[in-house]
C-alpha cells in the first residue's frame, strides 16, 4: 500500500473522527499556545510571598516566548496554505 492510501484509510477511521493528519500535527501547537493562559491564571491566584510565585513567573515568561515562536510557525503555515490555493 502507498502512504497516501494508508493515510486515507486512517483518516476515515472513526477513531480519528474524520480529522486529517495535519489536525493531529497541529494539536500540540494549539495546546502550547494555551499554556500561558493557564499559568497566568495560576499566577493571579498565588500570593507574591508564595514560594511558587517566582517559579510561576519564570514559567509564564518562558511559555510566552515559546507561544510567540509557535505563532510565527502557524503564520508561515497559513501563508503556505494560501500559496496552495488554486
Amino acid at each position: 500500500m502507498k502512504f497516501s492510501e494508508v493515510l486515507l484509510q486512517l483518516e476515515s477511521n472513526p477513531i480519528c473522527q474524520s480529522l486529517s493528519l495535519l489536525s493531529f500535527l497541529m494539536l500540540p501547537m494549539q495546546r502550547i499556545t494555551r499554556l500561558p493562559l493557564l499559568i497566568d491564571a495560576v499566577l493571579t491566584r498565588l500570593d507574591q510571598t508564595d514560594d511558587e510565585y517566582t517559579t510561576c513567573q519564570l514559567a509564564l515568561a518562558t511559555l510566552n516566548k515559546v507561544s510567540i515562536s509557535c505563532s510565527f510557525i502557524r503564520a508561515d503555515e497559513h501563508t503556505y496554505k494560501l500559496v496552495l490555493l488554486p
